[in-house]
């Protein structure tokens, strides 16, 4: 748990602008998630191995598979499960971001890249605004997820009033001045550009943040 979340708790770390929860799950086979509630949270979950089946009380059911991501707005409430069935660990980080706003609607969306698609890139998954084909949220956050090589080298602009998380799920790579290998994160915030050096093949995923983006609790 990087924010304090569930039976873990630090005061120091409770958000980083409307990025509130990241939970970093092993899900063991033939295991998971029964039904359980949500409401006024938008849910983002990133799979890096394995498949997850969703299920939920709107009547949607999927598997979301390694490179995949799905992003939901529990909206006034919604119930779902999140098992995997398989017999194969299935390993994923699941996000939840502050909304705008109270009682939104509903909506679940699912986007995936292949291996090939995330090479050496940054790939967009969520925005506000469904930019390029990303899936929208109700708070002013961007998510991108991509895989490195070592040596590589990526850059990132950031706009006036916007802070990056960076999530390392596995590798190694330097940025700001600061060393990241798997499991570790980093918050940055007043300055304009980032540069993501790599030392070993990484998979990371990268939040753009509006940090003073309205936000309900």
């Amino acid at each position: 748990m990087t924010f304090s979340f569930s039976d873990y708790h630090d005061p120091e770390w409770m958000n980083f602008g409307p990025l509130r929860v990241i939970v970093e799950n092993h899900i063991q086979p033939r295991n998971g998630f029964q039904a359980h509630p949500h409401r006024d949270a938008e849910i983002v979950t990133y799979v890096s191995a394995g498949t997850l089946t969703h299920e939920d009380s709107f009547g949607h059911k999927a598997g979301v598979t390694a490179g995949g991501m799905q992003a939901i707005s529990a909206g006034r409430g919604m119930v779902h499960s999140e098992l995997n069935v398989h017999d194969q660990v299935e390993h994923n980080l699941q996000i939840w971001l502050v909304p705008e706003r109270r009682g939104t609607t509903f909506a679940y969306h699912q986007l995936s890249f292949t291996p090939e698609e995330r090479q050496g890139r940054f790939r967009l998954y969520v925005s506000p605004d469904g930019r390029d084909g990303s899936m929208p949220i109700n708070t002013d956050a961007r998510i991108a997820a991509g895989l490195f090589r070592p040596g590589d080298r990526v850059g990132h602009d950031l706009e006036p009033g916007r802070g990056a998380w960076v999530q390392v799920v596995h590798g190694r790579l330097n940025v700001a001045g600061v060393s990241l290998e798997e499991g570790d994160g980093v918050g940055i915030t007043n300055a304009t550009r980032l540069e993501l050096a790599f030392s070993a093949a990484s998979e990371v995923v990268l939040f753009d943040l509006r940090m003073d983006a309205p936000r309900i609790w």
